[in-house]
């Protein structure tokens, strides 16, 4: 998979999320979406806009999407970017935009921690100046060691089980997001007769290289059954049989989520770099 000049990990996060760059992309308007050797950048609008005058009323209409970026790698490259996106907008000359004048900062600015580290202090001015959700990402693509409780596990028929899913991650996983794509997603469970002990919802997404990537969402461990190694179960069995169909298995974790980190090392995923975001209005937070 190596096929730019990024840290490994830096290349796992950009390839597996091929599908969503693309979404991002098709969704709105493309202001800046380009790869390098070390780098790549993506500015997209939320809806297709057809000048800089209606990007501006986009974002005076309080679009919280108007204009979102993506940035990771080498933050000279990054730099170099951002500098001639803006100005060719300052001069009119930027071609995924017609008009000429200030580009306006992105509402949402997503960056690789160590990106944004070395990013120039004209950029960081220009940027929002709320700093949150941070979030760290990890991943495998060879099989881990067989878990205790691992005859435990298994891929679960979403209507037999459904309100049993929605119980175990709501009373254990408040803050997920993975109930809301709940039937867009494939479920493992921890299963002890019509018990469910623990749950996790998988996405397979399309890489660049036409592989497929397995991208996890939602652990949840019933709370009146924790301290039984099922979560570190539900999660190693569960990437343990989508590798059988899947090239690599990834997933992300608040930063300040020290169990879980302790569990994901204790199993032996590799941990890669964490995401930081900018925005140009207060971030809510999802706390323990």
């Amino acid at each position: 998979m190596r096929s730019m000049g990024m840290d490994r990990a830096t290349e796992v996060f950009w390839n597996s999320g091929a599908e969503r760059w693309d979404h991002l992309v098709e969704r709105g308007t493309a202001l800046l979406f380009e790869t390098g050797d070390d780098y790549a950048i993506l500015a997209v609008t939320s809806k297709p806009v057809a000048d800089l005058d209606e990007l501006v009323a986009l974002r005076d209409s309080e679009d919280d999407e108007f204009l979102s970026l993506s940035a990771i790698g080498n933050p000279a490259s990054i730099n170099r970017a951002l500098d001639r996106v803006r100005e060719e907008m300052e001069e009119g000359r930027l071609e995924a935009l017609p008009g000429r004048g200030t580009l306006p900062p992105p509402a949402y600015a997503m960056f690789e921690e160590q990106t944004l580290h070395g990013l120039s202090e004209h950029h960081r001015e220009w940027l929002g100046k709320h700093e949150g959700h941070r979030w760290d990402f990890f991943w495998s693509d060879q099989p881990l060691p067989t878990p205790k409780g691992d005859e435990f596990i298994q891929l679960l028929d979403l209507p037999t089980w459904r309100s049993e899913i929605e119980r175990v991650i709501s009373a254990s996983n408040p803050s997920t997001t993975a109930l809301a794509d709940l039937d867009d997603l494939l479920w493992y469970g921890y299963v002890e007769g019509d018990l469910l002990g623990g749950a996790m919802g998988v996405e397979r997404r399309r890489q660049f290289d036409g592989t497929l990537a397995s991208h996890f969402a939602g652990l949840g461990t019933d709370p009146d059954r924790q301290g039984r190694g099922i979560g570190g179960a539900v999660m190693a069995g569960a990437i343990n049989r989508e590798l059988k169909e899947t090239a690599i298995a990834t997933f992300g974790m608040w930063s300040w989520n020290e169990r879980a980190r302790r569990l994901y090392r204790k199993l032996g995923i590799n941990e890669g770099h964490t995401y930081v975001t900018l925005a140009t209005h207060p971030l809510q937070e999802y706390d323990e």
